[in-house]
């Protein structure tokens, strides 16, 4: 399986650093490592964070410290191992903690694993045998994804647009234009999530190249295909 685009991989990349990508999502990254792209997008993750921990002072607390964690976490009077590990573990959530208010201080949003899940799939075909495009709605209406199967005809300055097709009779929403290699990967603007959200079809119009000049499909519908639960 292809990477998705670089503005996916950039926010993947920061959450396997953070060490927040996890399951099935981190071992699918990892087997993008070998891109050459998406390793030198990790190794900037790890360059852009590196030193962002907050330093640790080494200190020996009070002994009545000491009985008091032992006493609640019914340890062993004497400090042992499985006891410094709990103070790594609050050193741990302390550095995440730290590094979740720059990141929002800075604008960064940590990518959301959920975003990958598909919610919705169809399939623009002419036949069963003849199916040009698959179309994947990802993370509750926030991304679609885009894979081509079989490349449509294409007249000379013309592009094929996709649209949402709001249930009721309401206008069609391009969702933009088709791509004719490839897997695709985009980021929907408030007006194509509200769209989908309402929609239980999409199509495929013939339009000018670079797309309808008004708000609405202006050449032929060629494909017009249910979205239904992936």
């Amino acid at each position: 399986m292809r990477p998705p685009n670089r503005d996916l991989l950039d926010r993947l990349a920061a959450e396997y650093v953070l060490g927040t990508l996890r399951g099935r999502a981190r071992r699918r990254f990892e087997s993008w490592l070998v891109s050459p792209q998406v390793g030198a997008l990790v190794n900037a993750w790890e360059n852009r964070l590196a030193g962002l921990e907050p330093p640790l002072r080494s200190v020996v607390p009070p002994a009545s410290v000491w009985r008091g964690i032992q006493s609640k976490l019914e340890l062993p009077r004497a400090p042992t191992h499985s006891s410094m590990r709990w103070i790594g573990i609050a050193a741990s959530l302390l550095f995440f903690g730290v590094l979740g208010v720059f990141l929002t201080r800075d604008g960064i949003q940590p990518p959301v694993v959920e975003t990958l899940a598909t919610t919705q799939r169809s399939f623009l075909q002419a036949d069963p045998q003849t199916i040009y495009w698959r179309v994947e709605v990802l993370g509750e209406n926030q991304e679609i994804s885009l894979h081509v199967h079989v490349v449509h005809d294409l007249p000379p300055g013309k592009s094929h647009e996709l649209w949402a097709l709001p249930e009721g009779g309401g206008a069609p929403v391009s969702l933009g234009l088709m791509p004719h290699t490839g897997d695709h990967h985009r980021v929907l603007t408030a007006e194509q999530r509200a769209a989908l959200g309402s929609s239980r079809q999409i199509a495929v119009s013939l339009e000018p190249q670079g797309g309808s000049p008004t708000v609405g499909p202006t050449g032929p519908v060629l494909l017009v295909a249910p979205l239904t639960p992936a």
